[in-house]
């Protein structure tokens, strides 16, 4: 992997997606998203924070620190390391009308805390970066023109994070538990000018043009070529945003440090975090082989935007409480049974009792047919269905959910669509007192079947 290799397609509209989305302002007074700092160097607006957003970090906290216990219960250690602001590592490039407020100086270590108080791992980068002799080098830990970490500080942060496993006794007992895969560095013989520069799409075009960066290109690289005879299993998972990108190094660095391989399922910001983390749990990766290590980097700026965050696209905005019972649902090892049974019925689909066989119900289907599925009591806030199942055509299922005195809900679940088994698992969500009646609408299809239905208790404690 090269570190000038070109970023994803999207980047630039992910980064001006951050900037109006996640910043405190998108255009303000005339102001760009971009600010043109000394010396050519760029930042985004929107890694600029203020006390007004302390309410959105403490729920984004709070979820974490609850999603932390679900994995733990269930044999997973997660580590969360912020990559801290630009503004604040190199705040001494900021305009003279920007400053680095005491708000802004101490955020990082303040959430740092409250997540420690909370429960969960955090590796520090922020204070790292501050005091690395790297960071005023020729070669700084982030590229004067893009917002990202250069391939040096991606390599920093992947030391650090080895450091905060090693230093780690539960983690360090987890990462031995891991395979061992061997992995070479190699660096190249000269700089090399860089490709990487999304700020200078974000501000206004009359500042001319900016003197170009160079760094010397890094690959890593396995010392012996992966084939089934050597493939071992993946016990570490990283779930980042951007900076976990292929393209920064990050993840490679992490390859090589560890010497280990490692699944990245990172997403771009304007999918983000949460959306990336439910769509991972839901995966067969996840599903059968759940990591020993989840770590799950997040831009510190991001901490502001909880699932519910209003300024994103609406497809991936949730309800807090919601997001976390579905990220639970999709935790769980293990179905803990409900008092709530669950019977499907002879309609629609089913009505031909001969295709009811220990809860299976096949296709074809059409768009207008479905599974009707019936439960002894209302389905509590705690109880989740969970089921295996298998579907040719549409990735999505439509689900229904009613009952007396129950408004009407309908939602999607996003599926392979493959033929294959997978698995299902949802919570089934009211407004209200919980529904008596589901109907699934897997719309129209060559094949669909669902087996192995059941309803499972969420742990007791998850809300508390």
């Amino acid at each position: 992997m090269e570190m000038i290799k070109n970023c994803c397609v999207n980047k630039w509209r992910c980064v001006a997606f951050l900037s109006g989305a996640l910043g405190m302002v998108s255009v303000h007074g005339g102001e760009s998203l971009g600010i043109v700092g000394k010396n050519d160097w760029l930042f985004l607006r929107s890694e600029l924070s203020s006390p007004a957003e302390a309410s959105a970090n403490a729920e984004t906290i709070s979820l974490i620190g609850r999603f932390n216990k679900v994995l733990a219960a269930n044999g997973i250690s997660m580590v969360v390391t912020m990559v801290p602001v630009k503004v604040r590592l190199y705040a001494e490039y900021l305009p003279d009308n920007i400053k680095l407020n005491d708000y802004m100086a101490g955020n990082y270590e303040r959430m740092s805390k409250a997540l420690q108080a909370a429960g969960v791992t955090v590796i520090d980068l922020n204070t790292p970066f501050l005091n690395s002799p790297m960071r005023n080098s020729d070669t700084p830990l982030f590229y004067r023109l893009d917002g990202h970490w250069s391939f040096i500080g991606a390599k920093l942060a992947a030391e650090t994070v080895k450091a905060g496993i090693d230093a780690n006794p539960m983690l360090k007992k987890a990462l031995d538990a891991t395979p061992e895969v061997a992995f070479q560095m190699n660096v190249g013989k000269r700089k090399l000018p860089t490709k990487v520069h999304d700020l200078m799409a974000l501000i206004p075009p009359n500042y001319g043009t900016f003197a170009p960066e160079r760094f010397t290109p890094v690959s890593v690289i396995r010392a012996q070529e992966q084939n089934e005879a050597n493939r071992v299993p993946i016990g570490i998972t990283v779930q980042g945003s951007s900076f976990s990108q292929e393209w920064t190094g990050f993840v490679d660095a992490l390859r090589f440090v560890l010497q280990r391989d490692i699944l990245n399922v990172s997403v771009t910001a304007n999918i983000g975090s949460w959306f990336g983390m439910e769509s991972y749990l839901s995966s067969d990766a996840f599903q059968t082989n759940a990591p020993k290590i989840l770590i799950w980097e997040r831009p510190e700026y991001t901490m502001r935007a909880p699932p519910n965050f209003q300024f994103q696209d609406a497809r991936y905005v949730s309800n807090n409480t919601e997001w976390l019972l579905r990220a639970s649902a999709w935790v769980q090892g293990t179905c803990k049974p409900s008092t709530v049974i669950a019977k499907v019925m002879p309609v629609s689909l089913a009505a031909n009792g001969a295709n009811l066989n220990d809860g299976m119900v096949t296709g074809p289907t059409s768009d207008k047919e479905f599974i009707e599925i019936s439960f002894n009591k209302p389905i509590e806030k705690l109880d989740y269905l969970a089921a295996r199942i298998t579907a040719a055509g549409s990735k999505t299922l439509i689900f229904e959910g009613s009952g007396p005195g129950v408004a009407t809900r309908r939602f999607t679940l996003n599926i392979a669509g493959d033929a294959a088994a997978h698995a299902l698992k949802t919570p089934l969500l009211s407004n209200s007192r919980g529904f008596t009646k589901l109907r699934i609408y897997p719309g129209k299809r060559q094949s669909f079947a669902l087996h192995g239905l059941k309803i499972c208790r969420q742990p007791e404690d998850i809300l508390d």
